[in-house]
């Protein structure tokens, strides 16, 4: 599953290798997992996302073209704004605040737009 979820921020070439380092910094932290209010492979989810995206950088990102898909899919009905949102912040791991200074908004604004594209995704997967 953890496979699956790295090949959303990664091409298929990259992600087996990603994913071993993955496993091989938490590997240390499994007391951790075990004492989170998280399940194990949320937890693992979390700290992954942490990895992938130190991995990738920052700066511009290519998308690979298989989370672009499935999250279109989950946002085609979202106002473009509310796309940009979720895949800046999700996707690309950039800030909030950087995303409200573009846009010329405050913070609250970018929440408001995130929550509304997270209600259009669960109404998707629903």
């Amino acid at each position: 599953m953890l496979f699956s979820y790295v090949r959303q921020f990664l091409p298929e070439a990259e992600a087996p290798g990603l994913l071993v380092k993955i496993f091989s910094r938490l590997a240390g932290r499994l007391q951790e997992a075990c004492n989170s209010t998280l399940s194990i492979y949320c937890w693992l989810q979390v700290e992954a996302r942490k990895i992938i995206l130190e991995h990738i950088g920052p700066g511009p990102k290519e998308a690979t073209g298989q989370e672009t898909d499935y999250y279109s899919s989950l946002l085609q009905d979202a106002p473009p704004e509310q796309q940009w949102v979720f895949r800046e912040l999700f996707i690309y791991g950039h800030q909030k605040e950087d995303l409200a200074r573009q846009l010329g908004k405050d913070s609250g604004y970018i929440d408001g737009l995130l929550k509304e594209s997270l209600v259009t995704i669960g109404k998707r997967l629903t």
